[in-house]
């Protein structure tokens, strides 16, 4: 059996554990920190989480387990099976990754109670005003982030926005879903599934936990 080891406060574990649920895999969930023991680093180079744990060995990066999991598990799709689709679907993901995600990500020590320097706010914001009308253009939100079916895209940028909205909104004072037309829709559409409530319940009783 699979094994997914991370801990329900990292939005990367999340999209992960959504994806696994979405295409029913069967997984046990090992509650793993991330650090620089050398033990950890056998299994994840960077000491980073989430990692998944197959039977040939281990796998990082959330966009290299989506694709993984899509190759041995075909049953209920995260991509398109038309290769130009399905490139535009990893584009699309990656770019929320570099230029959303990973700008707000760097605020999140504020919302541990740490200072961060005003050119750590203003870099962030710069990143934003760009990457968000890249996201917006982009995306057709139709009602998907690529269309009318659920991809990979759309599990990653739920749980990023998740992140990036408290983050932006308590660190930068601005409300970054209100910038693209389109993204509460798809925000709420996801919020009514069985999935995305089971892991943003694990998610919340894992900060009660800190």
């Amino acid at each position: 059996m699979l094994k997914l080891h991370g801990f329900a406060i990292s939005n990367y574990y999340n999209a992960v554990k959504h994806a696994l649920l979405y295409k029913g895999i069967p997984f046990e969930e090992v509650l793993t920190r991330p650090s620089q023991s050398p033990e950890l680093l056998a299994k994840s180079p960077m000491g980073k989480v989430p990692f998944l744990e197959t039977e040939h060995g281990f796998l990082t990066e959330a966009n290299v387990i989506f694709e993984y999991l899509d190759e041995v598990y075909p049953d209920t799709p995260l991509y398109p099976s038309d290769p130009f689709q399905k490139a535009k679907v990893k584009q699309l993901l990656k770019s929320v990754e570099l230029y959303v995600e990973d700008p707000a990500h760097s605020l999140v020590p504020a919302l541990m109670g740490m200072e961060l320097p005003e050119t750590k706010k203003e870099e962030a914001n710069i990143q934003l005003n760009r990457g968000l009308p890249a996201f917006q253009r982009l995306a057709s939100f139709s009602p998907y982030a690529c269309g009318d079916t659920l991809t990979a895209a759309d599990i990653f940028i739920y749980h990023a926005i998740k992140l990036a909205k408290t983050a932006s909104k308590v660190v930068l004072k601005r409300n970054i879903i209100a910038e693209v037309e389109g993204l509460e829709g798809l925000m709420s559409l996801l919020d009514g599934t069985d999935i995305a409530q089971r892991v943003i319940a694990d998610n919340k009783a894992a900060l009660k936990g800190l």
